[in-house]
């Protein structure tokens, strides 16, 4: 009888350890279920895959950083004017908070849609990965001229 329960303990705790490690181990193993295979290739921030290739190129060219990046093959499809603003569609739910970041990081809101979910200004180029790191914007676009 001894041999019995002790046997059954040691079958219960070998359990409890493979229930504990089987998981731990899948888990280190695994991508992690926000991150898609293409993403663990693409070298890009997160901010940085929320603006439009061309508008990004654009940024690239300001910074003077082209060196190893891949840059759209027209960028003259972004209006940019002297002080060096885009005039970009920031597509995210219209609400105060974001129009005063947007006024804070040196843009010109033009026009707000809340039926478009859309905000239309002119961004400096330097700060649109800032504004890219916004939990609500979902993508910056080039405005339509």
């Amino acid at each position: 009888m001894r041999t019995v329960r002790s046997a059954g303990f040691a079958f219960l705790c070998v359990l409890a350890a493979a229930m504990i490690l089987v998981p731990a181990v899948r888990a280190q193993r695994s991508v992690p279920p926000d991150r898609t295979e293409r993403d663990t290739r693409d070298p890009r921030t997160v901010a940085q895959r929320k603006i439009n290739p061309r508008v990004l190129s654009a940024i690239y060219r300001r910074r003077g950083d082209l060196h190893g990046k891949v840059v759209a093959k027209d960028p003259a499809s972004v209006q940019v004017d002297r002080h060096g603003r885009a005039l970009v569609d920031v597509r995210a739910e219209v609400r105060p908070a974001l129009e005063k970041k947007i006024k804070a990081l040196g843009g010109i809101v033009v026009s707000t849609s809340a039926n478009y979910d859309s905000i239309v200004g002119w961004m400096p180029l330097q700060t649109l990965e800032r504004l890219a790191t916004d939990a609500g914007v979902r993508a910056i676009e080039p405005a339509a001229q």
